[in-house]
């Protein structure tokens, strides 16, 4: 069976999320989702505008809130860890091997220098293509429609549209197929397609403009369907490219799945389904809804009430025109009755339109987190503070879907890029990728938030001298970095350099104290150091030795 005929089967399961799809968009953003099936070049597509603006600012809020998050502009979205249990039989190894266990700890830390230094590269990597952007428009059409396709090729990502392809997944909700159906100028296409469309005479000659129900009519010139299929299947994927019923030569691939440059993505897992609602659908739709009429209501009562008209009593002794044409000031002959102003008298019928609005608003303002911090003299630092964590605790559902569908094979696949273009060594089966924002960052914020009513709670009851008696201070440095994703790596002293000044400072006083003493002596000022460093070296039965130990 063709791609063709797959794509006409299964575009009736996928047309029921499309319409609901575009009924989202029509309250949003209408020129999201086309009303046409395939995007045509030249083709006029007028979309209704809304009455009603929040829809476009909540979508636009929450997408640059998620694109921040998933792709933060000043750090790394991803580190490189190292398998502990690995690393610690590569570590007993190489003892074995007469490797120096005083030098493990230097290795490790050039190790994190070097997977540093890769991270930096690889982030370069994505601030210097077009990925930022084409993940804006995919979370768009994720907040809207619910689904989208999202291509990571070699020149970039390319995001395709629910209009544009259909979708079948497994009871598990793992991809199956899809196939993506473009429609395309000919004089665009590339040389070993249009060598394909030769070979067809009436593809060669064209037409000019075709029936509508060819669903390929153009206004500027000869249009062709060019459908993609692909397949996932034994660990792999694979796909090809197909014109006028005829796959084009040279366009077959297969990678690992792993590292497979086709992600279709969804808002949300619904059991069962091949397609997912969107956010605008499952959250507010209802109010959208009804912010329209209102809104719409509103804006043409305010219309007519705005209005100035007036009549004139057919019987009455003024002169229409006479009062028109008179001047500011002027004296028309009338009587009080004669002329009088039209007033709809709606205002308390509007009044309670806009108070439903009002309503409706501050539900779908909550919904796309639009709400500000309360305006009061009192608001603290730590209320901003712990409203955004709300916020971000609130999207933790959105960050757990697109963290395993999303981040983690984006990661794996710009990887699998880099060091097939040899901007990049290949790395050893002990490091791995772990995705470090989105809901990771919600993790850590929770983590920072305990930690700090922790010690705030202690610095109330026990006080300072308490907390400097019971807790260890290098434990608390670490455990805060690593709340807030920081990399201590070079910024906060080891234990063993605090080891040594302490010896140092030792040192420094015995010395000090043997000149104040009297102790001018150069041999007994050497003495007093000698006296220090045994005071502070360890007891015998702990001094390292030289020679290799063999595990338990």
């Amino acid at each position: 069976m063709s791609c063709s005929r797959d794509y006409g089967y299964l575009e009736s399961d996928r047309n029921n999320y499309l319409s609901r799809a575009r009924t989202a968009a029509r309250y949003t953003l209408p020129y999201l989702i086309p009303l046409s099936d395939t995007y045509t070049p030249g083709q006029n597509d007028t979309h209704p505008l809304p009455w009603n603006g929040i829809g476009a600012r909540g979508v636009h809020n929450i997408t640059s809130r998620l694109t921040l998050a998933l792709l933060p502009p000043t750090e790394t979205f991803f580190r490189f860890t190292i398998d502990e249990i690995q690393l610690a039989q590569e570590e007993q190894q190489l003892i074995r091997e007469g490797f120096d266990p005083d030098k493990l700890a230097e290795r490790k830390s050039n190790m994190d220098l070097g997977l540093a230094t890769l991270e930096r590269s690889v982030l370069r990597a994505i601030e210097t293509s077009n990925d930022r952007v084409a993940v804006h428009e995919m979370l768009l059409h994720l907040i809207v429609g619910g689904n989208t396709l999202l291509y990571v090729g070699e020149k970039g990502l390319r995001c395709f549209h629910l209009n544009r392809y259909v979708l079948r997944r497994d009871p598990m909700g793992n991809p199956l197929q899809a196939i993506v159906c473009e429609e395309l100028s000919v004089e665009g296409l590339p040389d070993k397609v249009r060598q394909v469309l030769e070979e067809d005479d009436d593809e060669m000659r064209g037409r000019e403009h075709q029936s509508p129900e060819d669903g390929s009519s153009s206004e500027y010139g000869r249009t062709v369907k060019l459908y993609t299929e692909v397949e996932w299947e034994d660990g792999k994927v694979s796909w090809y490219q197909e014109v006028n019923g005829k796959e084009i030569p040279g366009s077959r691939y297969s990678v690992k799945a792993s590292e497979s440059p086709w992600l279709p993505l969804r808002m949300y897992r619904v059991d069962g389904h091949d397609y997912s609602p969107g956010y605008v659908e499952a959250a507010c739709l209802a109010d959208l809804q009804t912010a329209e009429a209102l809104s719409q209501a509103i804006a043409e009562g305010a219309l007519v009430s705005a209005q100035v008209k007036h009549l004139v009593n057919p019987a009455g002794i003024a002169n229409p025109k006479k009062l028109a044409e008179s001047g500011n000031g002027a004296y028309v002959p009338g009587t009080e009755g004669d002329v009088f102003t039209v007033q709809t008298n709606k205002a308390n019928d509007l009044r309670v339109a806009m108070e439903g609005l009002a309503r409706v608003e501050a539900r779908l303002q909550q919904a796309f987190m639009l709400a500000d911090v309360r305006d009061s003299e009192r608001t603290t630092a730590e209320e901003v503070r712990l409203h955004a964590l709300q916020i971000e605790n609130s999207l933790g559902s959105i960050y757990s879907i697109l963290t395993t569908e999303f981040q983690q094979p984006y990661v794996s696949r710009k990887l699998a890029l880099l060091m097939r273009a040899g901007r990049m060594p290949k790395l050893p089966e002990m490091v791995k990728p772990v995705v470090s924002v989105g809901l990771a960052a919600v993790g850590r914020g929770n983590d920072l938030e305990k930690t700090a009513r922790f010690m705030q709670i202690l610095q109330q009851t026990i006080g300072p001298e308490g907390i400097a008696q019971y807790v260890m201070p290098a434990e608390l440095i670490r455990r805060l970095a690593a709340s807030m994703g920081m990399d201590i790596l070079g910024l906060v002293k080891s234990d063993e350099q605090l080891a040594a000044e302490q010896q140092q400072q030792q040192q420094m006083a015995m010395a000090q104290q043997a000149m104040q003493a009297g102790m001018a002596d150069p041999q007994k000022l050497a003495n007093a150091a000698a006296i220090s460093q045994q005071m502070a070296a360890p007891p015998p039965d702990q001094q390292p030795t030289d020679q290799p130990t063999e595990p338990a």
